[in-house]
């Protein structure tokens, strides 16, 4: 195999996956926007992009890997599909189709540190509105 044909596959596969990744993107705005309307739709949407996810070898953003169960694959909505509880520094997610626990670090304590479009909330801490101020 020469040189410029492993580049042109590997300039194809880039070039793929970056298309993977607008329609996975593209597919969990769908489930967004139907979930109201038609849960089941929006668990296809979820199951669509995990299959173009793991075809293309594709990482996922934090704020979409918030958004759904990986042992259902149901599509998560704070208090409709999932129980979301802050507790002694920890987020703890359940979702409530299969009762899978996922345990995410919180807080001070040097762990992970969540931005909040990644559980769908708009929420103003009250630094940013001193500074605003």
């Amino acid at each position: 195999m020469s040189m410029t044909h492993r580049k042109r596959h590997r300039s194809q596969l880039d070039e793929n996956r970056s298309l993977a990744l607008e329609r996975v993107i593209r597919l969990f705005e769908l489930a967004e926007e139907t979930f109201g309307k038609n849960p089941e739709l929006a668990d296809r949407y979820v199951r669509a992009a995990w299959k173009l996810k793991t075809r293309y070898n594709l990482r996922l953003p934090r704020s979409l890997r918030m958004r759904f169960c990986r042992k259902c694959l149901s599509y998560w909505r704070p208090g409709v599909s999932s129980r979301v509880r802050v507790k002694s520094g920890r987020i703890i997610i359940t979702c409530l189709r299969c009762g899978r626990v996922k345990r995410l670090p919180y807080g001070t304590g040097g762990g992970l540190k969540l931005p909040a479009e990644a559980l769908g909330k708009n929420v103003n801490t009250a630094c940013d509105q001193k500074l605003e101020d």
